[in-house]
């Protein structure tokens, strides 16, 4: 057999080249496929990723807790989650049986500000609410799930140093629990801040807030234990620079303006009326007694022992408080004198903030007033953006809470007016029975003409569209929001990003091009490739010596 020439080496050794180059063709193709492959599956629509907030609510009668559920939207603007659902609702029991928080409130009683220096009653007061919480979210969730712990006016009109002993109790109990905190989490809200994180939530839940949304927000009313906030959206430019907000909310920019009165909240109004009856009731006793006063909105059988806040008297202390206010007390001995009538005039006494009572004008006077007070004011005045505001406004927490007590559907002023008439006589005259209102409400019968009052003659609302409620919207669904903005959109950028190479990684095309790689891997190895320095030998019979040519001597 003829051994094989030169010329027959070199065409094989052209060939494997040949083999090369067609390798590495398919090598290069595979990758743009998977490049092509892979950018279609990160960009399309994805699956949505849910996540979990929890708030706590440090108020002023009580501490509440609310857990939300949230999912991200497919759309990829960053626009706000959606909230597929808010612990407790209406099918939630309550753990507390003498709380007389009923309405989508999950609540301990009192406020953390009656325990300063008190660890024990801390930790007593939020450990249920932190479990309760802890049931809700899934436990492999817990640690990435922030809790956000809010106090209000409660804990705002504490002196300074008191106030932060009790966040320091605060933070001791979030320790033991699993949920994601910092210490910026824990902290007393401003006034304006509670104001501007109630608006949020109204118009988040209405609908009214995001990128897609073309409706104009909504103006908000919040009646608490200790202040009211007032919330609307300026559109023709700066008012009030001291009241102004300048927000963006997903893509949207607002300028909202904010403003809390800090002495109207229902508890701090109705303190006001004590302190203005014991201007005009002599002081029975000597110092060391209790002072005994007859309140015209109580029934006759009430009897109570009360801490008045506002009440001047010589032995009081002052302190200074986080919200600049002077804090001071004095345990007197509340009694019930009802009169419907003088009851009226107290309410709007405490409404309009006046220091003197007239007993012989007891029926509205909002015409009157409201014309005469709106014609002094000037563009940057509260009552002049309010009053002329074409916008509707919802009125939450305590105008609904007594609204909601009224069992109406939908009225008026003069409506709530005359059915808070009927039931509170009905009460006062049937001493044999308290009735579900009197006992749910305490001071019932002066938050009717209360709230009324507030609306008509303070804020000058009575010509005006108000829907009351819904009630189970709260100022902690907006802090959720806000506070945990970095939350939905990291999810929206990275968790979802991640989801992106997941699905990349597990679609039927990424394991065909795979699988189709694998075996151009396979064929390819069954091809030696030649080694860099040495000899390339020819696939056959090796060649005779003589064919080598031959080497020189050194």
């Amino acid at each position: 057999m003829e051994p094989k020439s030169p010329s027959k080496i070199k065409i094989s050794i052209m060939g494997f080249t040949r083999y090369k180059r067609v390798m590495r063709l398919c090598i290069v193709s595979l990758l743009i496929l998977l490049l092509l492959a892979g950018g279609y599956l990160a960009f399309k629509p994805t699956k949505a990723c849910d996540f979990y907030t929890v708030v706590v609510d440090c108020g002023s009668t009580g501490t509440r807790v609310n857990v939300y559920k949230w999912k991200t939207r497919n759309s990829g603007d960053w626009d706000l989650p959606i909230l597929e659902h808010s612990y407790p609702d209406d099918a939630t029991v309550s753990l507390f049986s003498r709380s007389s928080c009923k309405y989508h409130c999950m609540q301990t009683e009192p406020g953390l500000d009656k325990f300063v220096g008190n660890t024990t009653g801390v930790r007593l007061s939020l450990a249920p609410l932190m479990q309760w919480a802890g049931r809700w979210v899934p436990l492999e969730r817990h640690g990435e799930t922030p809790i956000f712990v809010l106090a209000t006016a409660g804990l705002r009109r504490l002196p300074i140093e008191d106030a932060r002993l009790v966040l320091d109790d605060v933070e001791h109990v979030l320790k033991e629990h699993s949920f994601v905190y910092r210490r910026s989490w824990i902290r007393i809200l401003s006034g304006r801040e509670e104001a501007y994180y109630g608006w949020v939530a109204l118009n988040y839940k209405m609908g009214n807030l995001g990128n897609s949304s073309e409706s104009p927000t909504l103006g908000l009313l919040d009646l608490g234990g200790s202040s009211l906030q007032i919330v609307i959206e300026v559109y023709d430019g700066a008012r009030d620079n001291m009241h102004l907000i300048q927000t963006k909310i997903g893509s949207v920019e607002h300028q909202i303006f904010a403003s809390s009165l800090p002495s109207f909240g229902l508890n701090e109004a109705f303190d006001r009326t004590v302190a203005m009856l014991h201007q005009l009731q002599p002081i029975k006793g000597s110092t060391d007694e209790k002072i005994k006063l007859r309140h015209p909105c109580l029934r006759s059988d009430f009897l109570q022992n009360y801490t008045c806040y506002a009440c001047d008297l010589p032995n009081l202390i002052h302190k200074k408080s986080l919200s600049g206010q002077s804090h001071k007390s004095e345990y007197i001995y509340l009694v019930g004198d009802p009169d419907w009538e003088k009851c009226k005039v107290i309410a709007r006494a405490a409404a309009t903030n006046s220091s003197s009572l007239d007993w012989s004008h007891s029926q509205p006077t909002f015409h009157a007033n409201c014309e005469a007070r709106l014609s002094s004011s000037n563009g940057s005045d509260i009552l002049n953006l309010i009053a002329y505001s074409s916008r509707r406004f919802h009125a939450l927490s305590g105008f609904f809470a007594v609204y909601n007590t009224l069992d109406l559907v939908r009225a008026n002023l003069t409506e709530i007016w005359e059915k808070g008439e009927q039931l509170c006589l009905e009460s006062w005259d049937d001493s044999s029975n308290i009735s579900r209102t009197q006992n749910y409400f305490g001071q019932y019968c002066f938050r009717v003409p209360y709230m009324v009052s507030l609306l008509e003659d303070a804020l000058c609302l009575g010509d005006k569209e108000i829907v009351f409620g819904p009630g189970n919207i709260s100022w902690t669904l907006g802090a959720a929001l806000v506070e945990g903005e970095y939350l939905w959109l990291s999810f929206s950028r990275t968790s979802i990003s991640s989801l992106k190479i997941m699905d990349v990684i597990a679609s039927p095309v990424f394991v065909f091009l795979l699988l189709l790689s694998l075996l151009f891997i396979v064929y390819c190895s069954q091809i030696k490739l030649p080694v860099l320095g040495k000899r390339v030998t020819a696939v056959g019979p090796s060649l005779p010596p003589y064919l080598y040519p031959k080497r020189r001597p050194n």
